[in-house]
């Protein structure tokens, strides 16, 4: 059997992980490095975690999965200070402890992506722009290069752009077609003298930004101050076609207001527009499994915008597959 999966990030690598035990597997990402969201951005001295920032575990199995990457030293427990803030009055503070567990990637975010992928057959800076039946699925890439057939087409995609692949007959084609993501904006800021915050990571309310995290108080972060900052999912979406300028310009002022800092003169500074980045609880199935067509959809967005949402989604379309062959 083999199976063609569109998407490297964590869902896609998860399905990939379990399936290949019964399967040829192939990933294809547009991408020039697996991950998806779990991403790093650099720029010497300093790097950046740009996209998912930690993550949780509430399911037994994404606790199991976990334990795992902890034992492989993938990912490690941020025991941050972290603060709760209404625009940019702080409201409470707590540490991060062992008593409810923030991980994320190390030394590095990308890290899981690179971990998860080993053995994987990758097919990276790859747009896969069509799906046609042809003896199975084949798949066409941007520059007309046919890929297959495959018996079955897992499509990782976020869903504005799963719709666009996945045909119209597809038995979730509904839901797919009515679900919606949500944009954000990252802001990157390294600093040549570390700012005397009094937290490592915090949540804005009633301000134009969600989340303001120090980068390098994460562990195993042996890099230059800098910061991640996240503008909200509402603003995102109303500003997603304004010019980068003037998302810079509202973005710095709303940043140096709320933290009481002044981050115009940062050593670097850099924004990454996000247009699919979060979304809110999910109703139905974790996978959307079309067992005829043999087709499916997975993802985060099946779920929750949630790094642990997106590993249980990809297992569950694994999963299905599986109970199907």
């Amino acid at each position: 059997m083999r199976i063609a999966i569109i998407g490297a990030g964590l869902s896609g690598l998860t399905a990939a992980r379990r399936l290949r035990a019964i399967a040829e597997v192939d990933v294809f990402d547009k991408a020039r490095g697996p991950g998806g969201r779990l991403a790093t951005r650099y720029a010497d001295p300093y790097q950046f975690d740009h996209g998912a920032q930690f993550f949780t575990a509430h399911d037994p199995l994404f606790a199991d999965f976990l334990t795992e990457l902890e034992d492989a030293e993938v990912v490690a427990r941020w025991y941050a200070r972290f603060a709760e803030m209404e625009h940019k009055r702080i409201i409470a503070t707590r540490e991060w402890d062992d008593t409810y567990v923030h991980f994320v990637g190390a030394p590095k975010m990308n890290r899981l992506g690179r971990y998860l992928s080993e053995g994987v057959s990758l097919h990276l800076e790859t747009r896969i722009t069509s799906l046609r039946q042809e003896k199975g699925w084949m798949l066409k890439d941007e520059n007309e290069q046919l890929y297959g057939p495959y018996d079955w087409v897992i499509c990782t995609a976020p869903p504005e752009q799963a719709v666009e692949l996945l045909p119209s007959d597809f038995a979730h084609h509904a839901r797919v077609s009515a679900t919606r993501m949500q944009g954000c904006f990252a802001t990157m800021l390294g600093f040549a003298e570390p700012l005397p915050l009094p937290f490592d990571a915090a949540l804005i309310k009633d301000a134009d930004i969600s989340w303001v995290s120090v980068n390098s108080s994460k562990p195993g972060r042996d890099t230059g101050f800098s910061l991640v900052v996240h503008a909200t999912n509402k603003w995102a979406d109303a500003n997603l076609e304004t010019p980068m300028d003037q998302v810079k310009a509202h973005l710095l002022a709303e940043i140096s207001d709320v933290i009481g800092h002044d981050v115009h003169q940062a050593d670097h500074c850099a924004i990454h527009r996000w247009r699919y980045a979060n979304i809110e609880r999910q109703e139905g199935d974790a996978a959307l499994v079309d067992t005829n067509l043999r087709l499916a959809a997975c993802g985060d967005w099946c779920v929750q915008g949630r790094v642990e949402s997106a590993y249980l989604s990809g297992r569950a379309a694994a999963s299905a597959i599986e109970e199907a062959a």
